[in-house]
């Protein structure tokens, strides 16, 4: 069977049992297939969602992992960065610089929440309908934020899991803009001939709910439970008080939409009236005054420029962001300069995944001197505290990927015996497969690693095809690996290699600046640092 009749098979087993016998999410799943973007961003997600399926699969390879995926596209590190590093994140504002420290900060299961629900946004924002999808998608921003505030307000713990719930609220109608543009089309002439509401339209065209559409299909992509189900609607009539958090996740995620609908939906002299029904509805749940209502909107307002920028969503383009600002007129303020890491405002364009592609040449120097600079300072103040070796390590190596430009990155360590030293992990261009054949025999030839563990220097090879290369290159990396340049840097504690840095190009030419070189040995020696703390 071909590779892509096999993905068709898997693809149709995850909308069986994501659909449980509802034709249209098939049908919206095979429609996804069939244009093409599916498989790919399917397998993406999963691969994101499905690393944290028990408490038990969290270990040092599957955070690596998750840091690898998300390094790998700089798009995605850019928008994740400044996530953590907005008003969300408020005591932690500016303090983040590098993927590793939101792991070993936010936990491993934050992160992979909002790298997940910014891959959703991403995705669908690069299709036909960009405005409609740009303003469903700065809905569920407003909403996500309106629910974060009251989640604080109430004292509700798990603020971030409350925001994403909320801003992916709106998946299911996303979905359906992109992939169903016919039938959304005919959804909103129903609203406006029937004079009935979006959500009866929806489910009188296409028989099924935004919500529950958007439940099955991120089911279908290994969504957490507590997510999926927050999707629910909440039952017709008053609110009952939550009785469990999934509950409260649920009318929390139900009430910031229903009010961003409102604002939407409603002229501005009507709103107080809708408010108000709105307000007694959730009074037992969520007992919110009206005029507290209106300043929940007032702050989320003036928050989404936090957010806004991040996902490319213009405010100034945004039906709900002109129609709050008109009836709250506030201060405009101006983007803001550089942010952590060097990065900026701007994002590369979501399909480009190298770090570097379209900037001037002193722009990307400028870039990576930076991350350089912000990556040291945070491995410093993390060594401070209290800590573990590899949520360090991992920072030296992420540190080393952005700030120099390698292709790939890989941490190596002597066994006890001292008889191999092997990949323990990496970062980078099929870092998981090479770490698996990175393993160096010492003592049984004389090749270049033997030569670097032996003297114990840095060696920088520009042109790893030049003949007197070639000659002392182990068998196993000319098949498995072959980097037209690469370094090794290797780890000595009194006078013993105990490890080594690995770390690649993907062109032939210089490997390091002069400037570069100094960091690396500065990163190498963090490296050195860290281990004899921990290990003497």
């Amino acid at each position: 069977m071909a590779d892509k009749d096999l993905n068709d098979v898997t693809d149709i087993q995850q909308v069986d049992k994501a659909a449980e016998g509802h034709g249209t999410v098939e049908f919206l799943l095979r429609r996804m297939r069939h244009k093409g973007d599916l498989p790919a961003f399917s397998k993406h997600i999963i691969e994101i969602n499905s690393m944290l399926s028990s408490l038990k699969a969290l270990t040092i390879s599957t955070t690596g992992e998750l840091a690898n995926i998300i390094l790998k596209d700089f798009s995605m590190t850019n928008k994740l960065l400044r996530i953590v590093n907005s008003a969300i994140y408020g005591s932690l504002s500016g303090k983040i610089t590098t993927i590793s420290k939101a792991l070993l900060i936010l936990g491993f299961e934050k992160v992979r929440m909002i790298a997940s629900a910014l891959l959703i946004f991403e995705h669908l924002q690069n299709k036909s309908q960009a405005t409609e999808l740009k303003e469903a998608a700065m809905e569920s921003f407003m909403s996500g934020v309106i629910a974060m505030d009251l989640a604080e307000n109430m004292k509700i713990s798990k603020v971030e899991e409350v925001f994403i719930c909320a801003m992916l609220s709106n998946l299911g109608k996303m979905l359906v803009i992109c992939y169903f543009p016919e039938e959304y089309g005919e959804i909103k002439k129903q609203m406006i001939e029937k004079g009935i509401g979006e959500g009866h339209a929806a489910i009188s065209v296409l028989g099924i709910s935004y919500n529950e559409l958007g439940m099955a299909v991120s089911r279908s992509w290994n969504f957490p439970d507590t997510i999926v189900r927050s999707m629910e609607s909440p039952p017709p009539g008053v609110i009952e008080p939550p009785k469990t958090e999934f509950e409260t996740l649920r009318n929390l995620t139900s009430y910031s939409n229903e009010l961003c609908e409102i604002i939407m939906n409603t002229q501005d002299e009507d709103w107080t009236k809708a408010i108000s029904e709105m307000s007694s509805r959730y009074q037992k749940s969520i007992p919110v005054p009206v005029k507290q209502m209106e300043t929940l909107l007032e702050t989320a307002t003036s928050k989404i420029d936090n957010f806004s920028g991040i996902v490319n969503l213009d405010r100034k383009s945004s039906t709900l962001v002109n129609k709050l600002t008109a009836h709250f007129r506030p201060p405009v303020e101006e983007p803001q300069g550089e942010v952590p890491g060097g990065f900026k405002p701007k994002d590369a364009s979501p399909t480009e995944t190298i770090q570097d592609a379209g900037k001037p040449v002193d722009i990307v120097a400028r870039d990576r001197a930076h991350i350089v600079t912000n990556g040291i300072a945070e491995i410093t103040d993390v060594m401070k505290g209290g800590y573990n070796l590899s949520d360090v390590i991992y920072m030296i190596l992420e540190t080393m990927y952005r700030g120099f430009g390698f292709n790939r990155v890989l941490f190596c360590l002597k066994d006890v015996k001292g008889e191999k030293m092997s990949a323990r992990f990496g970062l980078g261009d099929r870092a998981e497969d090479v770490v698996k054949v990175f393993q160096i025999r010492i003592g049984l030839s004389s090749d270049i690693f033997n030569i670097a563990i032996t003297q114990g220097k840095g060696i920088l090879i520009e042109d790893a095809d030049a003949p007197t290369i070639v000659r002392n290159l182990p068998e196993w990396y000319q098949e498995s690996v072959a980097a037209p340049a690469f370094l090794i840097y290797p780890l000595v504690i009194k006078g013993n290699c105990i490890g080594m840095f690995y770390a690649d190009k993907d062109k032939k030419g210089p490997i390091l600046t002069e400037v570069q070189r100094n960091s690396m040995e500065e990163l190498r020696n963090m490296a050195i640092d860290v281990i004899m703390q921990k290990h003497g």
